[in-house]
Protein backbone atom coordinates (compact mmCIF):
# COMPACT_ATOMS: atom_id res chain seq x y z
CA UNK A 1 0.00 0.00 0.00
CA UNK A 2 1.49 3.33 -1.01
CA UNK A 3 2.21 5.82 1.77
CA UNK A 4 -0.39 8.28 0.50
CA UNK A 5 -3.12 5.64 0.85
CA UNK A 6 -1.92 4.70 4.33
CA UNK A 7 -1.87 8.39 5.26
CA UNK A 8 -5.41 8.86 3.92
CA UNK A 9 -6.66 5.88 5.94
CA UNK A 10 -4.89 7.18 9.06
CA UNK A 11 -6.31 10.71 8.66
CA UNK A 12 -9.84 9.46 8.05
CA UNK A 13 -9.59 7.02 10.98
CA UNK A 14 -8.38 9.82 13.25
CA UNK A 15 -11.22 12.05 12.03
CA UNK A 16 -13.80 9.35 12.82
CA UNK A 17 -12.21 8.73 16.22
CA UNK A 18 -12.22 12.45 17.00
CA UNK A 19 -15.90 12.62 16.07
CA UNK A 20 -16.76 9.76 18.43
CA UNK A 21 -14.62 11.20 21.24
CA UNK A 22 -16.26 14.62 21.04
CA UNK A 23 -19.73 13.07 21.04
CA UNK A 24 -18.80 11.06 24.13
CA UNK A 25 -17.15 13.99 25.94
CA UNK A 26 -19.93 16.47 25.18
CA UNK A 27 -22.64 14.13 26.42
CA UNK A 28 -20.71 13.41 29.62
CA UNK A 29 -20.35 17.01 30.79
CA UNK A 30 -23.98 17.53 31.80
CA UNK A 31 -24.41 14.04 33.20
CA UNK A 32 -21.29 14.65 35.28
CA UNK A 33 -22.91 17.77 36.74
CA UNK A 34 -25.96 15.71 37.69
CA UNK A 35 -23.79 12.96 39.19
CA UNK A 36 -21.73 15.42 41.23
CA UNK A 37 -24.83 17.08 42.61
CA UNK A 38 -26.50 13.75 43.38
CA UNK A 39 -23.68 12.44 45.56
CA UNK A 40 -21.11 15.16 46.19
CA UNK A 41 -17.79 14.77 47.92
CA UNK A 42 -18.15 15.91 51.57
CA UNK A 43 -15.83 18.90 51.00
CA UNK A 44 -17.83 19.94 47.96
CA UNK A 45 -21.10 19.48 49.88
CA UNK A 46 -19.93 22.15 52.38
CA UNK A 47 -19.39 24.60 49.53
CA UNK A 48 -22.80 23.75 48.06
CA UNK A 49 -24.42 24.37 51.43
CA UNK A 50 -22.85 27.83 51.57
CA UNK A 51 -23.77 28.74 48.01
CA UNK A 52 -27.07 26.86 47.80
CA UNK A 53 -28.08 23.90 45.64
CA UNK A 54 -29.68 25.84 42.78
CA UNK A 55 -26.88 28.43 42.32
CA UNK A 56 -24.33 25.60 42.45
CA UNK A 57 -26.25 23.69 39.77
CA UNK A 58 -26.37 26.81 37.58
CA UNK A 59 -22.64 27.44 37.98
CA UNK A 60 -21.78 23.81 37.16
CA UNK A 61 -24.14 23.73 34.16
CA UNK A 62 -22.67 27.01 32.91
CA UNK A 63 -19.18 25.53 33.25
CA UNK A 64 -20.29 22.40 31.34
CA UNK A 65 -21.79 24.60 28.62
CA UNK A 66 -18.57 26.58 28.25
CA UNK A 67 -16.52 23.37 28.12
CA UNK A 68 -18.78 22.02 25.38
CA UNK A 69 -18.57 25.29 23.45
CA UNK A 70 -14.78 25.12 23.57
CA UNK A 71 -14.82 21.44 22.50
CA UNK A 72 -17.06 22.13 19.53
CA UNK A 73 -15.14 25.20 18.39
CA UNK A 74 -11.82 23.31 18.52
CA UNK A 75 -13.44 20.20 17.06
CA UNK A 76 -14.81 22.11 14.08
CA UNK A 77 -11.53 23.81 13.22
CA UNK A 78 -9.62 20.55 13.66
CA UNK A 79 -12.07 18.82 11.34
CA UNK A 80 -11.64 21.55 8.73
CA UNK A 81 -7.88 21.06 8.90
CA UNK A 82 -8.18 17.26 8.63
CA UNK A 83 -10.67 17.55 5.78
CA UNK A 84 -8.47 19.95 3.79
CA UNK A 85 -5.40 17.74 4.28
CA UNK A 86 -7.31 14.59 3.32
CA UNK A 87 -8.91 16.25 0.29
CA UNK A 88 -5.52 17.54 -0.91
CA UNK A 89 -4.00 14.09 -0.43
CA UNK A 90 -6.78 12.40 -2.39
CA UNK A 91 -6.68 15.05 -5.11
CA UNK A 92 -2.97 14.43 -5.71
CA UNK A 93 -3.28 10.65 -6.03
CA UNK A 94 -2.97 8.99 -9.40
CA UNK A 95 -5.30 7.53 -10.44
CA UNK A 96 -7.70 9.81 -8.61
CA UNK A 97 -10.50 8.17 -6.62
CA UNK A 98 -13.28 10.56 -7.64
CA UNK A 99 -15.82 8.90 -5.32
CA UNK A 100 -13.52 9.43 -2.34
CA UNK A 101 -12.77 13.01 -3.40
CA UNK A 102 -16.51 13.74 -3.68
CA UNK A 103 -17.27 12.12 -0.32
CA UNK A 104 -14.51 14.00 1.50
CA UNK A 105 -15.52 17.25 -0.21
CA UNK A 106 -19.09 16.66 0.99
CA UNK A 107 -17.87 15.91 4.51
CA UNK A 108 -15.75 19.05 4.45
CA UNK A 109 -18.72 21.13 3.23
CA UNK A 110 -20.81 19.84 6.15
CA UNK A 111 -18.02 20.61 8.61
CA UNK A 112 -17.61 24.11 7.21
CA UNK A 113 -21.35 24.79 7.55
CA UNK A 114 -21.40 23.40 11.10
CA UNK A 115 -18.25 25.24 12.19
CA UNK A 116 -18.85 28.58 10.51
CA UNK A 117 -22.65 28.85 10.80
CA UNK A 118 -24.41 26.43 13.14
CA UNK A 119 -21.89 26.36 16.00
CA UNK A 120 -21.65 30.17 16.31
CA UNK A 121 -25.47 30.43 16.26
CA UNK A 122 -25.77 27.76 18.95
CA UNK A 123 -23.04 29.37 21.03
CA UNK A 124 -24.62 32.80 20.86
CA UNK A 125 -28.11 31.52 21.57
CA UNK A 126 -26.87 29.17 24.30
CA UNK A 127 -25.20 32.01 26.15
CA UNK A 128 -28.51 33.90 26.27
CA UNK A 129 -30.08 30.80 27.86
CA UNK A 130 -27.36 29.95 30.40
CA UNK A 131 -28.97 31.65 33.38
CA UNK A 132 -32.51 31.99 32.03
CA UNK A 133 -35.25 30.43 34.16
CA UNK A 134 -36.33 27.04 32.82
CA UNK A 135 -39.92 27.19 34.07
CA UNK A 136 -41.52 28.16 31.87
CA UNK A 137 -39.04 27.40 29.11
CA UNK A 138 -37.73 30.55 27.42
CA UNK A 139 -38.99 31.04 23.85
CA UNK A 140 -35.40 30.80 22.50
CA UNK A 141 -35.08 27.26 23.87
CA UNK A 142 -37.04 25.79 20.96
CA UNK A 143 -34.69 27.43 18.42
CA UNK A 144 -31.65 26.24 20.38
CA UNK A 145 -32.87 22.63 20.30
CA UNK A 146 -33.65 22.92 16.58
CA UNK A 147 -30.06 24.08 15.96
CA UNK A 148 -28.75 21.35 18.23
CA UNK A 149 -30.78 18.75 16.31
CA UNK A 150 -29.53 20.10 12.98
CA UNK A 151 -25.94 20.00 14.22
CA UNK A 152 -26.28 16.45 15.53
CA UNK A 153 -28.02 15.22 12.37
CA UNK A 154 -25.52 16.76 9.97
CA UNK A 155 -22.60 15.63 12.10
CA UNK A 156 -24.02 12.09 12.05
CA UNK A 157 -24.34 12.21 8.24
CA UNK A 158 -20.69 13.28 8.04
CA UNK A 159 -19.63 10.52 10.43
CA UNK A 160 -21.54 7.86 8.49
CA UNK A 161 -20.01 9.10 5.21
CA UNK A 162 -16.55 8.80 6.76
CA UNK A 163 -17.24 5.29 8.04
CA UNK A 164 -18.67 4.29 4.64
CA UNK A 165 -15.56 5.60 2.89
CA UNK A 166 -13.25 3.82 5.31
CA UNK A 167 -15.18 0.54 4.79
CA UNK A 168 -15.04 1.09 1.02
CA UNK A 169 -11.26 1.44 1.19
CA UNK A 170 -10.87 -1.63 3.40
CA UNK A 171 -13.16 -3.81 1.28
CA UNK A 172 -11.51 -2.65 -1.95
CA UNK A 173 -8.12 -3.52 -0.48
CA UNK A 174 -7.01 0.06 -1.02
Amino acid sequence: MPRSQAAAIAILSFWIGLNLFVWFAATRTFSTVARILKSPDPRFRKIVEQLGAEPTREVLRYSASEINRRYFRAYGWTEILLGVILLALLWRQTPRDTVAVAMVAGMLALVAALTLVVTPWMTSLGRTLDFAPRTPAPPQMRRFWMLHGAFTSLDAVKLLAGIALLIRWIVAGW
